[in-house]
């Protein structure tokens, strides 16, 4: 394997077998080389393999703007993640949670601190991937000796949810939880209620949103078409009707989808059971 060019003392570019382009990090690796020099395999510690060259601008500039302290210990906490983790995490996403990661040090360091406003939402929405995120901030912060805070939790936990979607789509992931977020706000000002996160109640109510949400998405709504039971229910709950009549109309105004009548019924009857102290 031979150098190709040297982008610092810890990575050099260098090609495969086959002729591809790959990025070689190592401790002391590019130091005193220049092209076409033999590259110390013992001192191989990670190979990078872009996809086009596009991916390999984005590879080098990541990884040779960020120090190479947090590149090691990042590195390695994402190592661990990726052994126990059951999703697949390429490179690409060691890459993007690299350079996430080691800006909010810099922000930190400098005394930025950005609240996550869907904190929440991604703890009821993706605790496996929220309890990731707190994992590796609290590594971090023991290793690097720094004050990483809990909403930078939340925001690794995103990049988490994408890596592990198929369809990587993140924008979908955000927009979930802000429909979440905006519903649960909408339901306690028109109810006038007060929501205590630690009930089963409250609970079972965000686990059915988060299956509407999923189904509007996905363009999976219930749809039966009968609207015997729904004229029946919504006759006699005429406050819950007006509250999911405006979840409603928040939802299509955000996805431009109709709602379909029985999705509606469901949420009426969720409403019911939310607010039925007896339930």
């Amino acid at each position: 394997m031979e150098v190709v060019k040297v982008l610092n003392n810890s990575l050099v570019l260098s090609k495969d077998k086959d002729g591809k382009t790959i990025i070689v990090m190592g401790k002391g690796i590019g130091f005193n080389h220049s092209k076409g020099d033999t590259i110390n395999e013992e001192l191989i510690e990670k190979i990078f393999t872009p996809k086009d060259p596009t991916d390999t601008k984005e590879y080098v500039r990541i990884l040779a703007s960020a120090p190479r302290e947090y590149v090691e210990n990042i590195y390695n906490i994402l190592q661990d993640l990726k052994n126990n983790w059951q999703h697949k995490l390429d490179d690409r996403y060691f890459l993007i949670l690299l350079d996430h990661i080691a800006f909010a040090i810099e922000r930190v360091n400098n005394g930025f601190v950005f609240q996550n406003k869907l904190l929440n939402e991604v703890r009821i929405y993706y605790p496996e991937e929220y309890e990731a995120g707190l994992m590796i901030v609290s590594k971090l912060n023991n290793t690097l000796q720094i004050n990483l805070p809990e909403e930078e939790a939340g925001n690794i936990a995103f990049h988490l949810v994408n890596a592990k979607k198929e369809d990587k789509n993140f924008e979908k992931t955000v927009l979930s939880m802000q429909l979440l977020k905006d519903i649960l706000n909408l339901v306690q000002y028109k109810l006038n209620i007060s929501f205590d996160s630690r009930s089963m109640r409250y609970n079972r109510f965000v686990t059915h949103l988060q299956y509407f949400i999923h189904r509007i998405l996905e363009n999976k709504q219930l749809d039966t078409r009968d609207e015997f039971l729904f004229n029946q229910v919504k006759n006699k709950h005429p406050a819950e009707l007006k509250v999911a009549m405006s979840i409603a109309d928040y939802c299509n105004k955000m996805t431009d989808i109709d709602i379909t009548s029985e999705e509606m019924l469901y949420i009426i009857i969720h409403l019911i059971r939310l607010t039925n102290q007896d339930n």
